[in-house]
C-alpha cells in the first residue's frame, strides 16, 4: 500500500506543527507507518508533510533518496536544503562562507531568509529544489517526527496553505504536553507572528482562582485590566500576546513583563 501524506501544505510555525501533530493524536490525520520504499521517493513533492511516531514505526532514520546540506537551525525546527549531485557540499568557487554572509541583507528579503534560514550561498543547491524542514516532540513516552518539503518560491507565491488556515485544524486545541513538555529553543507564541496570532490559540485557558486565597499576582492584576479593554488597536494585541505567554506557559522574560505593565498603562 502506498504512503498517504499526513499532510500537504506549509509548516510556518512551531503552532503550525503542534496543529498537525494534534491533529494526528486525535485521528484526523494520518501517521506514517513505515520508511518510503525507493520506489515510492518519486511522490515527494513540494508541500509533502510526514509524521511518524518512531516507536510505532520502527524508523529509526529517515531517509527519502534525496542529496541534502548540512541540518542547521531555525527556531525550533532543522532545515536542510537540497543540493546538486553527491559532490556538492564543496563551497562555491571564489566564494567563502564569510563573503556569502556579508552579501545576505542586499541580496534575500526578510521572509526568503525565515525559509531557509543561514542555508544561503554557501553551497551548490538544485535549482529549484526542495527545502526539508523538521520537528519532533515527545508525547506519552514516544517521539513523534515531523518532515515536511517545500519550494521557497511556492512558499512566497502563498501556494502552499497552512495549518493555521485550514478551518479543521486552526481551530483545534493543543493538548498541554504538546506545549509544556517540550524542549523548545523558542516559545511557540513568540515564533507565531503576531498579525496571525489569536488568544489562547495553543488551547489551555488560564484559570484564575476563584475566590484567591491571597492577594492577586501582579499577572492577574494585568489580566483583569486587559479583560476590561475591548479595543483592537496594536498595543492591547501586542500586551494580550505577552500577557498569554506568562499565563499559558508560565513565564516572560523580566523585560517583557515591564513592557506588559507599560502596555497595560497605555491602553
Amino acid at each position: 500500500m502506498s504512503l498517504t501524506e499526513t499532510f500537504y501544505g506549509y509548516i510556518e510555525t512551531t503552532t503550525d506543527a503542534l496543529l498537525v501533530f494534534e491533529a494526528c493524536k486525535r485521528g484526523i490525520l494520518p501517521k506514517i507507518t513505515r520508511r518510503l520504499q525507493e520506489k515510492e521517493r518519486n511522490i515527494l513533492r513540494s508541500g509533502t508533510v510526514f509524521v511518524f511516531d518512531g516507536r510505532e514505526s520502527g524508523i529509526k532514520r529517515w531517509t527519502d533518496g534525496l542529496v541534502w546540506s548540512p541540518s542547521r537551525i531555525l527556531g525550533n525546527f532543522l532545515i536542510y536544503r537540497e543540493l546538486d549531485g553527491r559532490d556538492s557540499g564543496a563551497f562555491k568557487l571564489g566564494m567563502n562562507r564569510h563573503m556569502a554572509n556579508d552579501f545576505l541583507p542586499h541580496t534575500m528579503d526578510q521572509r526568503e531568509r525565515a525559509l531557509v534560514g543561514s542555508l544561503t550561498t554557501s553551497y551548490r543547491f538544485k535549482e529549484c529544489g526542495l527545502i526539508k524542514k523538521t520537528i519532533s516532540v515527545v508525547l506519552n513516552g514516544s517521539h513523534l517526527h515531523m518532515i515536511s518539503y517545500y519550494n521557497k518560491d511556492h512558499v512566497l507565491r502563498n501556494l502552499l496553505p497552512r495549518p493555521s488556515d485550514v478551518p479543521h485544524l486552526a481551530h483545534l486545541s493543543i493538548s498541554p504536553d504538546l506545549v509544556h513538555r517540550q524542549r523548545f529553543r523558542v516559545s511557540p507564541l513568540s515564533d507565531t507572528p503576531l498579525q496571525r496570532y489569536e488568544p489562547y490559540a495553543l488551547g489551555a485557558k488560564p484559570a484564575l482562582p476563584s475566590p484567591p486565597s491571597q492577594s492577586p499576582t501582579s499577572s492577574e492584576c494585568a489580566y483583569g485590566a486587559l479583560r476590561k479593554s475591548t479595543s483592537n488597536h496594536p498595543p492591547f494585541l501586542l500586551a494580550h500576546s505577552l500577557l498569554s505567554r506568562r499565563l499559558v506557559l508560565g513565564s516572560t522574560t523580566s523585560s517583557e513583563f515591564n513592557l506588559l505593565v507599560f502596555l497595560v498603562g497605555f491602553i
